[in-house]
């Protein structure tokens, strides 16, 4: 099985790359990495690099990791988990148009809160909640995620909580589209008084900081791969969360051609997404559209 190390170099590397921008008050940045699980599951301390397992998505068992990367230090810390939703909750979905599931398209997500995932259950702890509308796609055809499933932007709430599962093996955990994460939380279930596992360490890391608004990079395992093979890339590859001129200049080549609207502003948000998806399609066809630009799409544009 193919190993993936991830330490500041790779993971600033891949900020870069994507013109992703930290916030400058943040102290800690969450990495949600697809398609990857940890070495040793249960060692979630802190250190310079940390060592993962490529991993194909099943939506049965959790195959993902979510990492803290302390901006002070440079250390990180990884804890087991899953990025895309459970099959059986996608299974559901398809019945009603893709309705109540959904996956997290990769990008970056700019604001999650301390705050109480479902407030109103038994099950409801403190957890990240997502605070803003964001690209999701839906499935109604089958139990994945292609470039054919429509995209919607909008906020289910794809917070980041425990998954409620306890080892990489477990064939079920709790996401219809939330990030989750491998243990149990403190609660009002009976039994439930502490948080155990990984997802206590992580939640402890999380609420111990000042740091009140919270930056997620999702990214799949593939693409840091690809990151840290290519030293040279030819251009920056743009996606939703990217900032900068260089987005400023995609958007002015968009608008040439008809696609965007509105004044170039050098933020990949929604409607930057969806004029690259329509000059995607229109260009590559549906299987084609991705909503990210890479060197094709910018040749394509150029």
């Amino acid at each position: 099985m193919s190993t993936l190390t991830i330490n500041k170099d790779l993971i600033n590397t891949t900020l870069e790359y994507n013109s992703f921008v930290i916030p400058k008050d943040a102290k800690l940045l969450i990495c949600g990495i697809r398609g990857a699980v940890l070495q040793v599951p249960n060692d979630n301390d802190f250190k310079a690099s940390q060592t993962l397992l490529l991993s194909d998505l099943n939506y049965k068992n959790p195959r993902c990791t979510i990492l803290l990367y302390n901006l002070q230090n440079a250390e990180i810390a990884a804890y087991p988990a899953s990025t895309v939703p459970h099959i059986k909750n996608i299974s559901a979905s398809i019945l009603k148009k893709g309705m109540g599931t959904n996956c997290l398209m990769t990008g970056f997500y700019r604001d999650y809160r301390k705050g109480v995932h479902k407030p109103q259950s038994p099950t409801g702890h403190a957890a990240l909640r997502q605070t803003a509308p964001h690209p999701i796609r839906r499935s109604t055809d089958d139990e994945d995620y292609d470039n054919d499933d429509r995209i919607e932007y909008v906020n289910p709430f794809d917070n980041i909580h425990s998954g409620w599962f306890q080892s990489i093996d477990s064939e079920s955990y709790a996401s219809a589209g939330c990030q989750v994460i491998m243990g149990y939380p403190a609660c009002t279930l009976p039994g439930r008084e502490k948080g155990v596992g990984p997802w206590a360490k992580f939640q402890s890391n999380i609420y111990k900081s000042s740091q009140q608004s919270f930056a997620y990079l999702l990214v799949s395992a593939r693409e840091l791969i690809q990151i840290s093979t290519n030293k040279d890339p030819k251009r920056r590859k743009l996606k939703f969360g990217s900032q900068g001129d260089i987005v400023k200049e995609l958007q002015e080549k968009l608008a040439k051609l008809h696609y965007y609207e509105g004044k170039p502003d050098g933020d990949f948000g929604e409607r930057t997404l969806k004029a690259v998806l329509s000059f995607q399609q229109g260009v590559f066809g549906k299987e084609g559209a991705d909503g990210v630009v890479g060197d094709l799409t910018w040749e394509q544009l150029s």
